[in-house]
């Protein structure tokens, strides 16, 4: 095992670091995006980053948490663990406002040549974290950039063929990740008692599949609520205005050349139960209901359910694929436009996958939702079966509609796929609380749900990006 060697910053060089590095990110993002250029003066501040967390976390927990129907329990909530002395596997999903505690963690990679000590032979990570009060606390860890880049080739490797990720063994690709980026910080994430983490990663660590990182115990993905963002500049951190407004649903089922989505139309249907929502399905899902529609102040809400591929070349190169042709990533810079103020609270596109391990493409639908001014996005590093993706995504939709903030939502569901709580009764998947999620499954996709969903491969590769609330 690789002794790491690990150097505490001062809160000085943290903030530096910081500021430094977001700066650098949020114009290449804004580059790769075609974006409006941004200068130094609009850069959060730590007091900004500060000020908004304190924001979120007093109206979280002063929020009706009873409402939702969800366990309170300070005992098992979003801290699950041994040592609560129930086993893990046993624990239904449960939200615990009262201990709701956001954190900003920047991830930076620091090549050769780029550091402090110039002459260094070694890649380090700047790992910098943001809480809702006190200095900036920031760590710089030595790694073998090699062993970091064969971890997360295995894994992805592991994942994709959904062979056992033998997370017992401490040199297994998802235990040895999470040793080089998190144990260092694991104290101090401890200590303040963090519940949540918005992830602002460097290039070269935006595709890493952050759940299913492995500490021991837990993975990352069930013990916080996790979102992502390529650019603390370009994320909408305030408080949400309210739970209201309309969903737009829109979707195909079948495709000239791509293969079908069969229960798309059973997705539409249940992301769609209860709103007030519209649904636009194959022919009638076309670009213009999706760019000129979804445009709409009165859509709070937009989800996309087809296939996507984010690929190298930037934002003209990828595409999502309507019920009538494509449409490039780079037309949704149009939809941001004509919101103007009244940007999307989430934009959700289920069945999209990121070309894995490239640096061009690492973007993905974080460049979608960044284009359409979205606060936040969900989308899936890799492509599942459309049983699993339309389980989890009507899962997550009903956490968060019961009031369960969206990192949070989408933390729940990880936690109800991996222990096995996310069942087959008859034709129907049954999701938390005995809630029917899809009904009406075939013998081949009724096959899928029986033989389980708890391996991180149905659900380690479906993230948050932008703002976790």
């Amino acid at each position: 095992m690789t002794q790491l060697s690990v150097e505490r910053l001062s809160p000085a060089q943290a903030r530096a670091s910081l500021e430094q590095s977001e700066l650098r990110s949020s114009e290449k993002v804004a580059a790769a995006l075609g974006l409006k250029q941004l200068d130094a003066a609009s850069m959060p501040s730590t007091a900004d980053l500060q000020r908004s967390l304190r924001e979120v976390m007093n109206a979280v927990r002063s929020g009706d948490g009873q409402r939702a129907g969800l366990s309170t329990d300070p005992g098992i909530g979003l801290l699950a663990s041994t040592q609560s002395g129930i086993p893990i596997s046993a624990l239904g999903p449960a939200f615990n406002h009262a201990i709701y505690n956001p954190a900003i963690l920047h991830l930076r990679y620091l090549g050769p040549g780029e550091q402090a000590a110039p002459n260094s032979a070694r890649a380090h990570l700047e790992l910098v974290l943001i809480t809702a009060s006190g200095e900036p606390m920031g760590l710089r860890v030595e790694i073998r950039a090699s062993e970091f880049r064969e971890s997360l080739q295995k894994l992805y490797g592991a994942v994709a063929r959904q062979e056992p990720l033998l997370v017992q063994d401490p040199q297994s690709p998802s235990r040895s990740l999470y040793r080089q980026i998190f144990a260092p910080l694991q104290p101090l994430l401890q200590e303040q008692k963090i519940t949540t983490l918005l992830l602002s990663a460097d290039q070269g660590l935006q595709a890493i599949p952050y759940p299913a990182l492995h500490d021991g115990l837990q993975f990352l993905g069930e013990r916080y609520g996790l979102a992502l963002t390529p650019s603390l500049n370009l994320t909408n951190l305030r408080v949400p205005l309210g739970r209201g407004g309309g969903l737009l649903a829109l979707g195909a089922s079948q495709f000239d050349g791509l293969a079908p989505l069969a229960l798309v139309p059973e997705e539409l249907r249940s992301i769609a139960a209860g709103q007030r929502a519209n649904i636009y399905l194959n022919q009638a899902f076309t670009p213009a209901s999706l760019l000129i529609t979804a445009a709409d102040s009165r859509y709070r809400r937009v989800h996309v359910a087809t296939h996507a591929e984010f690929l190298p070349g930037g934002p003209s190169q990828s595409r999502i694929y309507t019920g009538t042709g494509p449409v490039a990533l780079s037309e949704f810079s149009g939809l941001r436009s004509r919101r103007q103020d009244a940007s999307l609270d989430l934009i959700s596109l289920s069945a999209c996958r990121t070309a894995l391990g490239d640096g061009e493409s690492e973007l993905g639908f974080a460049g979608m939702a960044l284009q359409a001014g979205a606060r936040s996005a969900m989308g899936s590093l890799w492509y599942l079966d459309d049983v699993a993706t339309s389980a989890f995504f009507v899962q997550a939709y009903r956490l968060i509609d019961a009031g369960v903030p969206k990192a949070e939502a989408l933390q729940l569901t990880r936690q109800a796929f991996s222990r096995g709580q996310i069942r087959l009764e008859g034709d129907q998947v049954v999701g938390v609380d005995g809630e029917v999620l899809l009904s009406g499954l075939d013998k081949s996709q009724r096959r899928i749900v029986a033989s389980g969903l708890s391996h991180p491969y149905f659900w380690g590769g479906i993230q948050l990006l932008g703002s976790p609330w």
